[in-house]
């Protein structure tokens, strides 16, 4: 096997483990604990948003959350849907019907079930995380909720396919005389 044999074969080996580990991908964890203002069913939301996520072409990222009270719900939304909701009242001055719930047809990700979770594939573009108390569900006199996450990082389309440029000229690289 000659030099450039090597190198060509070299490449295709690594273009191989690259695609491994970008299927395998990084996991990072951790736990936050929240303090809870009884709602009525309409969603309060925080004041920062959401890291932005810049590299979506190459890297995608899956958020999965758990919380450990059953009274308690969380959303996803846009920053539009934030704005029209807290242009909407101060609490109790909502609008009716299912706007601004966990039920509102505007929420990208959310669920009221604490053990289950949210699990949301996270997109480009600004985004806030909101809760609020189950309408119907027996108040808990305690006002803060933990939060545990979980954020996996992994290889998205682009940069599958740049791994499988890299294979591809490798494999070419050998053929070459």
């Amino acid at each position: 096997m000659n030099r450039q044999e090597r190198i060509g074969y070299s490449m295709v080996g690594a273009a191989l483990l690259l695609i491994l580990a970008g299927t395998v991908g990084v996991t990072m964890d951790g736990t936050t604990s929240v303090d809870v203002v009884t709602t009525g069913g309409k969603t309060v939301f925080g004041n920062e948003a959401l890291p932005e996520h810049s590299l979506g072409a190459i890297i995608a990222a899956d958020l999965t959350l758990n919380w450990d009270r059953e009274d308690i719900y969380v959303v996803i939304v846009e920053e539009d849907e934030k704005s029209r909701c807290e242009s909407s009242g101060v609490l109790g001055g909502f609008e009716s019907g299912t706007s601004c719930t966990a039920d509102d047809p505007d929420v990208i990700a959310g669920s009221a079930d604490g053990s289950e979770g949210l699990t949301w594939t996270v997109a480009s573009g600004i985004h806030y995380a909101g809760l609020g108390t189950v309408p119907g569900a027996p108040s808990i006199s305690e006002s803060e909720v933990v939060l545990d996450y979980e954020v996996n990082l992994h290889a998205s389309f682009g940069l599958y396919f740049l791994f499988f440029l890299l294979g591809i000229a490798g494999f070419a690289y050998t053929r070459m005389s």
